[in-house]
């Protein structure tokens, strides 16, 4: 939805409106039909006089004039051969009540919504009334393009009439030249009663974004209709108090934070319920208390130099949310060690993260493991676990330097830690199993012969008593190494007792993928299965 020098043109009479305010929109609606029923009155008297019309035809045919059908509305009736008359085609859009027009508009990029104007007085000025409205500029524009952008943006918002707005987007490189631009807009989304706004910004050189990043005004943090909001590129440093009383989801990118602003707006947002953050930097605490908070994302760290303590090479995030339900840690971590803290109600994790590699320090993968094991340590209760490529790297190595796979889960659900010397029921009944670009390397299928090869000696307890659902993702990605992952996926069938469903989602890259679908869904048919109700779903 770039806005380049073809943007939409405003017509003479729309900016009339839009300063005068002379009419309400269904009044506005009318007057454009009748206006334009009235032009084409005189050919239409002269098709509808024929004797042997009736009454009811009369009737039928000022209806019509009055339907204001956008394609056929300024053209008269044509007489088909054998004298018959054929009626106007019905615009079927145009006949709909102008809230539903409205809310189809709302879909549209806005530039398109400006453009319906051209279809008939009645469309003229019905976009000016639409209750979303988003703006998107790529990133990388010239400097031309991004001030006829902000041009686009400031008349457009002039222009739209709405009492009430739902929604304001804006997402362009910013710079501080446009701070004066942006502070309209956000009064615009207050004065309107916006219930979601995006400040999503972007910046031409995102590593050194810290000096023109937006800083939000402080009315921002007193509005009790946002229900969503979402920050890039933006200084968040409120001055009092936060008052954000119907906020459910925040998403804050891109920006330092201290604990001290996290504090004011988790106290802030009473009903908050998903709370994101990535690109960040300026904490090394994270406690998240409000009982309301069910998910958190944490998607990226800023590397930062006065992160880095002078004779170390990284930092801690400490993380705690006792009412946790769904815990996301992915992105590049950089530096940055994440340890959880008290997360006992959490039943949905998804470690998806990177971390730095420097080949040139010593035991450097003793750290990753260390990380890696100390998270799932922290996760022994949950019910289901997502991994990433870098943790199922990580994972490799463990399984290669231990004697024993009893101390560690297979994947998803085999590292527990301690998990052999547990015996209670909670285990994690459902796998999701990411195969991605490691997994269709070397060190993949030396993971699985590590698998199978225990097999004989002692199956997993978690595997074996718990295990209720599996997912492949993007099994097969190279046809090549197919056949190891379904060694895999031989072994979980053999072994998880009360397996209710095996998920595949086979993902061919080849020219002859149809038949590697079809053999590999014969072979999977094939496997024995330890559990009767185990079913194979693609």
């Amino acid at each position: 939805m770039s806005s380049r020098s073809n943007s939409p043109r405003f017509s003479q009479s729309e900016n009339e409106s839009a300063d005068s305010g002379d009419h309400p929109l269904g009044e506005r609606s009318i007057e454009g039909s009748d206006s334009e029923a009235s032009e084409n009155s005189g050919s239409d008297r002269q098709v509808s006089e024929p004797s042997d019309n009736s009454d009811s035809d009369r009737r039928r045919g000022k209806r019509n004039r009055h339907a204001s059908p956008v394609f056929d509305e300024s053209s008269p009736k044509r007489r088909r051969r054998g004298g018959r008359i054929r009626k106007p085609a019905v615009d079927v859009i145009t006949a709909l009540p102008d809230a539903l027009i409205l809310h189809v508009l709302s879909f549209l990029p806005i530039e398109d919504a400006i453009k319906t104007q051209v279809l008939s007085k009645r469309w003229l000025h019905l976009w000016t009334y639409t209750t979303s409205l988003v703006f998107l500029l790529d990133s990388y524009s010239s400097d031309k393009s991004v001030r006829d952008f902000v041009t686009f943006v400031d008349r457009t918002l002039f222009l739209c009439t709405c009492s009430k707005l739902k929604k304001l987007g804006v997402r362009f490189a910013y710079k501080s030249d446009y701070a004066s631009n942006v502070n309209l807009w956000t009064r615009f989304a207050i004065g309107r009663g916006a219930e979601e706004l995006q400040l999503d910004f972007r910046h031409y050189n995102m590593y050194d974004y810290e000096d023109d990043s937006y800083l939000l005004p402080q009315l921002l943090y007193t509005n009790s209709s946002f229900k969503t909001l979402k920050f890039s590129v933006c200084k968040v440093m409120p001055k009092g108090v936060v008052c954000w009383n119907s906020l459910k989801k925040l998403s804050i990118g891109y920006a330092e934070l201290s604990e001290d602003v996290i504090e004011k707006i988790l106290v802030g947002s009473p009903v908050l319920e998903i709370l994101e953050l990535y690109a960040f930097y300026g904490f090394d605490r994270l406690h998240v208390s409000n009982a309301g908070v069910k998910k958190l994302i944490l998607r990226g760290v800023w590397e930062h130099e006065e992160e880095y303590p002078t004779n170390g090479y990284h930092s801690v995030l400490e993380v705690s949310a006792p009412h946790l339900h769904s815990l996301e840690i992915s992105g590049d971590l950089c530096d940055k060690i994440c340890r959880l803290g008290d997360i006992s109600s959490l039943v949905d994790a998804n470690l998806n993260f990177d971390m730095t590699l420097y080949r040139d320090r010593a035991n450097e993968h003793i750290r990753y493991e260390n990380v890696l094991r100390g998270l799932l340590q922290s996760l022994v209760h949950v019910k289901k676990i997502t991994l990433g490529t870098f943790a199922i790297q990580i994972l490799n190595k463990l399984l290669e330097n231990s004697n024993s796979l009893s101390s560690f889960v297979l994947l998803c659900f085999a590292l527990m830690g301690e998990g052999a010397k547990y015996d209670g029921s909670e285990r994690i009944a459902l796998c999701t199993i990411e195969l991605t670009f490691v997994l269709n390397s070397p060190d993949f299928t030396i993971l699985t012969k590590t698998a199978i090869g225990h097999q004989k000696k002692k199956p997993f307890k978690c595997l074996m008593l718990h295990l209720q659902e599996v997912k492949f993702i993007s099994l097969g990605r190279y046809d090549h190494d197919c056949d190891i992952h379904l060694s895999f996926a031989q072994f979980l069938l053999k072994n998880a007792r009360l397996l209710q469903k095996m998920v595949i989602d086979l993902e061919m890259l080849s020219r002859n993928w149809p038949t590697e679908f079809v053999r590999a869904a014969r072979k999977l048919s094939s496997f024995p299965r330890s559990s009767p109700n185990a079913v194979v779903l693609f």
